[in-house]
């Protein structure tokens, strides 16, 4: 790919971190123990578990919940990433598909309800680049139903809803630690629980799925004693746990969460204020005082976005579609199962986003404001 001058992202320093380090690294697992800690602290509570990436959580968490659930099948909106949905299949759930809301970037609770059938046991609740879906409507039609729920929340962090972090509601929910994201372990993800089975079955799939909690609470251990107490196998699991070394990089940056957030923040503004009386662009102001979103969309009101976007390239903006739009439309997964995704559709041609990432110097933001201010008025 060719060097924008604009990237979406920037590079996310290593300025210090090897004092950090020098000082932290100790006994096996120790940082992986803190993270976990340090996260809960911080964003209001949970039992997590670290893995080594965003996509190794939703696999985690789809394989715990396919435990409790049995065989069936799980509703996703057209707006999901490729891994999550791969995660479902993988866990053993047949994936269905329900359309995203009219002019919005998450699964519409009217179409899921439609798409429920008698086989549905889970729905997947992606907060798409940060915002934050129809949560407590999805939640009260699930619970109805007696229908699971998994947050995808990989795109945000600090997400208020109804005045409760997001990850307080459901059953299990995501985060991501991808060097793009919010907080950045240069790779690694987290499964939030707050039921201590959910959170036992989860250390179990991610620890090859085995019994055995000394490594978290040998208190409630419920291995059988002996010689190979550590090696008695419950369930099929994996080995995807979290390194010490991507835990300790993600405890040196939570550190700075405030100041990297505001910096996110500030640019959303930016971006907001030049555009929002634009009369050929659509965007959208945060939805809430706390937002924390991924990245800056904007829509054309009229056709679709690729001749806005060719433009921007040539002025040196790097521009990203909706994570390629609609999963039914990529090749992998084209057999899915859905209710044709109109609304879905409809935004991913029209739509695009910009960076907002902390790294990014707020004078390249203003830049690309103007830019994209100029070109929408051509």
């Amino acid at each position: 790919m060719a060097h924008l001058r604009f990237p979406c992202t920037g590079r996310v320093s290593p300025k210090g971190f090897p004092e950090f380090l020098a000082s932290e690294l100790g006994d096996s697992r120790r940082n992986i123990g803190l993270f976990a800690t340090e996260l809960a602290a911080r964003f209001g509570g949970g039992r997590i578990t670290l893995v080594n990436s965003g996509s190794s959580a939703n696999l985690a968490a789809a394989l715990a919940l396919r435990e409790e659930t049995g065989r069936g099948e799980a509703i996703t909106a057209g707006f999901t990433f490729p891994t999550t949905v791969a995660a479902l299949q993988l866990a053993g759930y047949t994936v269905r598909v329900a359309d995203t809301e009219r002019g919005g970037f998450n699964l519409d609770p009217k179409a899921f309800e439609r798409a429920i059938t008698p086989r549905t046991k889970l729905v997947c609740v992606t907060h798409f680049i940060g915002f934050p879906a129809k949560l407590r409507a999805i939640l009260k039609i699930a619970r109805a139903q007696g229908i699971l729920v998994l947050q995808d929340a990989c795109e945000t962090m600090h997400l208020p809803i109804g005045g409760k972090a997001a990850h307080t509601y459901g059953d299990l929910s995501t985060w991501s630690f991808y060097h793009p994201h919010h907080i950045s372990a240069y790779g690694g993800g987290g499964v939030i629980a707050h039921d201590p089975e959910r959170h036992r079955l989860v250390e179990s799939v991610v620890h090859w799925g085995r019994e055995c909690t000394c490594h978290y609470d040998p208190t409630s251990c419920r291995a059988p004693k002996g010689t190979s107490h550590q090696f008695y196998y419950q369930r099929v699991g994996q080995n995807i746990e979290m390194s010490e070394l991507n835990a300790a990089f993600g405890r040196w940056q939570l550190l700075r969460w405030e100041h990297q957030e505001a910096m996110r923040i500030q640019s959303y503004d930016v971006l907001l204020e030049a555009l929002r009386s634009v009369s050929t662009v659509k965007v959208w102001p945060s939805p809430s005082k706390e937002f924390s979103p991924f990245v800056f969309p904007i829509s054309v009101r009229s056709g679709d976005a690729q001749d806005l976007t060719t433009r921007l390239r040539a002025r040196g903006v790097e521009v990203r579609t909706l994570m390629g739009g609609a999963i039914t439309r990529q090749p992998a997964y084209r057999r899915l199962k859905s209710d044709g995704t109109a609304n879905c559709l409809a935004m991913a041609a029209s739509s695009f986003f910009v960076g907002i990432h902390q790294t990014l110097p707020h004078e390249d933001v203003r830049a690309v404001a103007e830019i994209i201010r100029e070109e929408a008025l051509r």
